[in-house]
């Protein structure tokens, strides 16, 4: 009865590796996203650029509300997206 507590309560070899695959995908996504908006200053009304902008922000907000490092992240990606928003309206 107590051993699915105990290997819920203690910490694992898969845990830590699932938190080292959060923080690759997270730097992974990261760069991503830096190379995206680079791409976007350059040329605004890129639509392509904007529909992969807007799809890796919510990949990032996913990856970043789950992991307790990055939660203080979200509220900014948000901003940023209502940013891209405005700029799609702009070119409309």
């Amino acid at each position: 009865m107590f051993s699915l507590l105990k290997r819920f309560l203690s910490p694992s070899l898969s845990s830590s590796h699932r938190g080292n695959t959060d923080d690759n995908r997270i730097r992974e996504i990261e760069e991503e996203l830096a190379e995206l908006e680079s791409r976007l200053v350059q040329d605004p009304s890129h639509s392509e650029t904007q529909k992969m902008l807007m799809i890796k922000y919510n990949q990032a907000i996913q990856l970043f509300s789950s992991h307790p490092d990055y939660r203080d992240r979200v509220d900014n990606l948000f901003i940023q997206i209502d940013e891209l928003r405005n700029t799609i309206r702009k070119n409309i």
